[in-house]
């Protein structure tokens, strides 16, 4: 019986050794939420060096359960534009939806168009009490939801300027329009400085930023120009952030490229509940317009099906929101038809604030939500 039960004691403990480690247990707290880009390699080319990196705007999460990767499948055109971008996993990542919007401004080195490309990205969680200041500041400048006060208390800590800050009298900004456009992008600068007795700024610098030099001298200059409420203070900072400019979609083939065969739809159509504008909300964040090209059936009594989402750019995510945009439209009663198409395309208002869907398949226009 002794032997038995050593036996059983030793079996336990090498089955124990070669187990797998258990996951981390999942902790509640403030983390900062960045995503790690992973080198770019194509089918034809190689390696491929960004000229503007992805870089997907960051958020704090309060909880560090495990986090999905997301791998990316795309092309590069000859003039260094990522296209036909498309996720390679169709599972619910959280806080993943400006990864593709991120890619889309993105570019690399122009040369010849090359396919077959591939890009995952990681999460990388940290806490907010031990991240670097950079990374502190990043997530307070460009974040997907407010940021929590913790962000403001470590970019102010060492100072006497952040609770309350000191009531500005005059605060200047750049001349943005003069600034360098940002097809699909954000830049920020963060603004260091003090304040003397009667609340004039010295020692201005910057503290932080995304690389945008232009920015970061404006950004100094306004500070500068500002004015403050009398008492001396160290340790404040100001922040300035420049929104992106349109990024223009590629021009969308012809419709007839696409229209099957035996498509007995009238390219002139009559909706009983037209489709309903829907703009992807993290690339009209961006600016990023595209377009998509989707066919569909109608049945006898104007319901549409067979939705497909042929061809999208420059991501899928136009083709879905298409997809979404006709399965709730209606015809109105009739023969029903086989292969109908769309083209739809998405573009931003001229002053970059609101976006709009148009049918370019017949005269049917759909116009911005109030």
């Amino acid at each position: 019986m002794t032997i038995i039960l050593v036996a059983a004691i030793a079996a336990a403990v090498q089955s124990a050794a070669s187990a797998p480690p258990a996951p981390p247990v999942p902790l509640r707290g403030e983390w900062l939420l960045d995503w790690v880009a992973s080198p770019v390699l194509c089918k034809e080319g190689g390696p491929q060096a960004p000229a503007r990196a992805a870089e997907p705007r960051r958020t704090t999460v309060y909880y560090s359960g495990n986090r999905l990767s997301l791998t990316i499948d795309f092309r590069i055109d000859a003039a260094g534009r990522p296209l036909s971008i498309t996720r390679r996993n169709e599972d619910f990542i959280p806080d993943a939806d400006d990864l593709a919007p991120a890619l889309a401004a993105a570019r690399f080195v122009p040369g010849q168009e090359r396919r077959g490309c591939v890009l995952t990205f990681t999460p990388d969680l940290i806490p907010v009490s031990s991240a670097p200041l950079g990374d502190v500041m990043a997530t307070f400048m460009t974040p997907r939801s407010n940021p929590p006060r913790s962000l403001w208390d470590r970019i102010h800590a060492g100072g006497d300027c952040g609770d309350p800050a000191p009531a500005a009298l005059l605060r200047a900004f750049p001349d943005f329009k003069r600034l360098p456009d940002q097809p699909g992008y954000h830049s920020w600068t963060m603004i260091g400085f003090d304040l003397s007795p009667g609340g004039k700024p010295r020692r201005v610098r910057t503290i932080g930023g995304d690389g945008a030099s232009a920015l970061d001298t404006a950004g100094r200059a306004a500070v500068a120009r500002s004015r403050f409420e009398k008492g001396a203070h160290t340790g404040c900072t100001y922040g300035y952030f420049k929104g992106p400019a349109i990024l223009p979609a590629p021009a969308p083939p012809m419709e007839e490229d696409w229209r099957p065969a035996a498509a007995t739809c009238p390219k002139d159509h009559v909706w009983d509940r037209a489709p309903r504008f829907a703009y992807p909300p993290n690339y009209q964040a961006r600016s990023i317009e595209g377009w998509a090209i989707v066919t569909y059936d109608v049945a006898p009594w104007g319901e549409i099906g067979n939705v497909h989402a042929k061809v999208a750019e420059p991501t899928a995510d136009f083709g879905t929101a298409a997809e979404n945009m006709l399965r709730a439209a209606t015809f109105r009663p009739g023969p029903g038809y086989v292969g109908c198409t769309e083209r739809v395309r998405y573009r931003m208002g001229r002053s970059g604030e609101h976006g709009e869907a148009v049918l370019l398949t017949g005269t049917d226009r759909l116009p911005t939500p109030d």
